[in-house]
């Protein structure tokens, strides 16, 4: 009788998470097909991975630590995410320059979901990379409280200031950073800081 009544307490408790798993991914599947990404290949749990704590007003959710595409495809941050993102063409001639550039570079952003460059900025990045076929898995955002903090601290080695940050790497080193703006754009900015560091 008592594995009986075990069995179906694990019957039940795994039939809730399976439904509240199913929810999460159908709400993340809608976004998806509302933008054309895709985040097929972005396997495994990662309970680090997009999360959220209330703003120091407390009054709305920002996103904390280590985030990915599929937090800026689901609301509310699509509400900002999709208009800046569509709206955004970058240059055809600076980016036919900036594609071959890109072989060997990584790239870290340090932004705050709260933080109106970033709503501006981080979603302009990502049209650049996508235009210049750049992985996804070579680009890693970070995301800050108010203060330009997070709970583990990624910001404090890379002396973080302002958000957005973009810093880009080569073969492991940093080469040079984009921060707060991007003037005159995003890809002339990246162009002359990798134009400006040969090329292994």
């Amino acid at each position: 009788m008592h594995y009986r009544l075990v069995f179906l307490a694990l019957l039940v408790f795994g039939s809730f998470s399976c439904a509240r798993q199913a929810t999460s991914l159908s709400t993340s599947g809608a976004a998806e097909q509302s933008s054309g990404y895709s985040s097929a290949g972005q396997t495994g749990l990662d309970q680090h991975l997009n999360r959220e704590e209330k703003n120091v007003a407390g009054n709305e959710n920002i996103l904390i630590g280590p985030s990915n595409r599929v937090a800026y495809e689901a609301e509310p941050y699509s509400k900002w995410f999709h208009p800046a993102y569509q709206r955004y063409t970058p240059n055809a001639k600076i980016m036919e320059e900036l594609q071959p550039l890109l072989e060997n570079v990584s790239i870290k952003a340090y932004a705050g979901s709260w933080c109106m460059d970033s709503q501006r900025d981080l979603p302009r990045f990502y049209k650049v990379i996508d235009q210049a076929h750049f992985p996804h898995s070579r680009f890693n955002v970070y995301n800050l409280r108010e203060d330009k903090t997070s709970p583990s601290g990624e910001e404090k080695s890379a002396n973080i200031t302002a958000v957005p940050t973009f810093i880009l790497y080569r073969d492991g080193k940093e080469v040079g950073r984009i921060v707060e703006s991007a003037y005159p754009t995003i890809e002339m900015n990246m162009l002359t800081i990798l134009k400006g560091t040969p090329a292994k």
